[in-house]
């Protein structure tokens, strides 16, 4: 059984833990586009059927995600991550020791079931030792974990790539995983902090609105579809850059690993400046559509001019891949802006429902994208000028999309739509054990 604490250092403790479970989390993602040159050669697969293994990931992700949020709500969040973290080790194994497309498309498809869910899971394992007014910190942290795993897993998988074998890269995360649950497992606790505990005197706390409503709201709808668009071009990155890398900028092995750590990078400054511009707007009073959707909207629409400009005003690859990384990260502020705005509109008792809808949605992005790519590649007379389309619709979907994002989304003008049908929700009864608990 879980013990549940409340001290501030076993609080630290256990972020640093959730931010070690993302670095996990987002190596596992990345591999398969790090071993992609040898796994294609040595399983004779096409782009077009890499594509599909790519995307098949994200075939039960949301669904996952939305299904373990529930199961969340009843079980410890101890015992949740340990189940995630047992679901990625099991699922690298097979890959180890014996390769097939069937076995493949298996274990991509079983680590999206474990993947979907974590980051929203560690950060609601996060916020039960922290009150709301303390959680910046901590969730910045943990985010850094998925900021850290991308720059890490170049050099590292690589050089395991290079010195044994991509068996042994998959092997390699498959023991993360299960020395991560060890070490959770002794040092891993339920915190006791709950919302309970804060005062909430919103009309947010005792109102309900009706999911059609929020499901058809402009804001909502436009704000998602900035996080699928960032989520689209967040899977080309992880899955095909360092691919490009190799096969089109002609790097070899071991200088990919080091230039995708530096792609991914970027990203540290960028959404660090972006969210603590986005902090000090709304701290001066500047209204949350500009201080948070517009900000949002101008990362994603400069970020698609970026790749643009990588795509048709140098050749030069060096600077090719320096445009392109800006691109590709921009639009990445949407990752913590996004949910944020949810959390700024939704009524309370309702929040985090529509918060893994927002996600779940948004991450379906990442299924299409992979797979569309790949059929790029194979059906263009070259792959440069394959990947130069895929990165091109990728750019129009950008800035389509932040243009129709500055055109409908207002948190504002949400709240007072959300506030004009609100009705009084039912009281929420609490369930007996927890009352013979307290």
């Amino acid at each position: 059984m879980s013990r549940v604490e409340n001290s501030p250092l076993r609080g630290w403790i256990v972020t640093i833990m959730l931010a070690l479970f993302m670095v996990i989390n987002f190596m596992d993602k990345a591999i398969l586009g790090i071993v992609a040159k040898p796994l294609m050669a040595e399983l004779h697969i096409q782009p077009a059927e890499f594509g599909l293994v790519a995307s098949s990931f994200f075939l039960l992700f949301s669904i996952s995600a939305i299904c373990f949020g529930f199961i969340a709500n009843r079980m410890s969040s101890k015992m949740v991550l340990l189940i995630l973290a047992a679901i990625w080790g099991l699922s690298q194994f097979p890959l180890a020791f014996a390769a097939s497309v069937p076995r493949l498309f298996f274990s991509r498809i079983l680590l999206g079931v474990g993947e979907g869910p974590a980051y929203p899971l560690a950060l609601h394992a996060c916020y039960k030792w922290f009150p709301n007014d303390r959680r910046n910190l901590p969730s910045a942290v943990i985010y850094q974990g998925v900021t850290l795993g991308l720059l890490i897993s170049g050099p590292i998988l690589t050089f395991i790539l290079v010195r044994y074998s991509w068996h042994a890269a998959f092997l390699t995360l498959a023991i993360a995983s299960l020395v991560w649950m060890v070490v959770w497992f002794i040092l891993g606790a339920e915190g006791r902090v709950t919302s309970d505990s804060e005062t909430r005197v919103h009309l947010s706390h005792t109102a309900h609105v009706s999911y059609r409503t929020l499901l058809t709201d402009k804001t909502f709808l436009g704000n998602m579809a900035l996080y699928w668009t960032t989520y689209w071009i967040f899977a080309l990155m992880f899955t095909w850059i360092p691919s490009y890398l190799g096969t089109v900028l002609n790097y070899s092995p071991t200088e990919t690993g080091w230039m995708f750590m530096l792609f991914t990078g970027i990203n540290v400054p960028i959404v660090l400046g972006g969210s603590w511009l986005s902090q000090f707007l709304l701290k001066r009073g500047v209204a949350s559509v500009r201080a948070r959707a517009g900000l949002s909207c101008i990362f994603v629409l400069v970020g698609g001019l970026f790749i643009c400009l990588s795509l048709f005003a140098v050749q030069q690859p060096l600077l090719k891949v320096i445009l392109l990384a800006i691109g590709c990260n921009l639009p990445q502020l949407t990752f913590v802006l996004s949910s944020t705005i949810v959390a700024e509109i939704i009524p309370d008792a309702q929040r985090s429902g529509m918060m893994s809808v927002n996600s779940a949605l948004a991450t379906t992005g990442g299924l299409i994208a992979p797979a569309l790519m790949g059929r790029f590649i194979q059906s263009a007379a070259t792959p440069a000028a394959g990947y130069d389309t895929g990165f091109l619709v990728a750019a129009v979907l950008a800035i389509a999309v932040s243009v129709i994002g500055f055109l409908i989304i207002n948190p504002e003008a949400s709240k007072r739509r959300f506030a004009a049908r609100a009705l009084p929700a039912t009281p929420r009864v609490r369930p007996v054990g927890a009352a013979l608990a307290k």
